[in-house]
């Protein structure tokens, strides 16, 4: 009984139980991962690459901002994790695929890191744009 009035006592104080934290300790670190296999080509902060709207002299697209100047804010977080795993995401882009070697834990938390370049404006309406799409 004391095990759970101290269970009951920490989660109405905020504080979290022994397996709510191992479960947060776990957790994939998407700042780490984001660092790891995107900030090369967005940007540590997610500024994308300079002249991202207009393709270069191959016809590839650079690498766009995930900023709030960017558009990935735009999209439900199913198209933007599936771009993630896919690649690509429009015709010449140099995406790539990462699918093979994210789990989707992974992605998310990268896609949680990508979130806190927005704005708030930016976030309620990428959340509407989410629900909306069944998320």
């Amino acid at each position: 009984m004391a095990v759970g009035l101290a269970a009951v006592l920490l989660s109405a104080c905020g504080g979290q139980t022994p397996r709510q934290a191992s479960a947060d300790a776990t957790a994939p670190d998407g700042e780490a991962l984001y660092l790891e296999y995107c900030a090369s080509c967005h940007g540590e902060r997610g500024e994308g690459q300079p002249n991202w709207r207009e393709p270069n002299a191959q016809g590839v697209y650079p690498a766009p901002p995930h900023d709030s100047s960017g558009h990935t804010w735009h999209h439900p977080d199913e198209l933007l994790l599936q771009i993630i795993a896919q690649g690509g995401g429009m015709p010449n882009s140099a995406m790539p695929a990462f699918g093979d070697r994210l789990s989707r834990a992974e992605m998310e938390a990268i896609l949680e890191h990508i979130k806190g370049f927005w704005g708030p404006q930016e976030r309620a309406f990428q959340q509407e744009v989410t629900r909306q799409q069944g998320g």
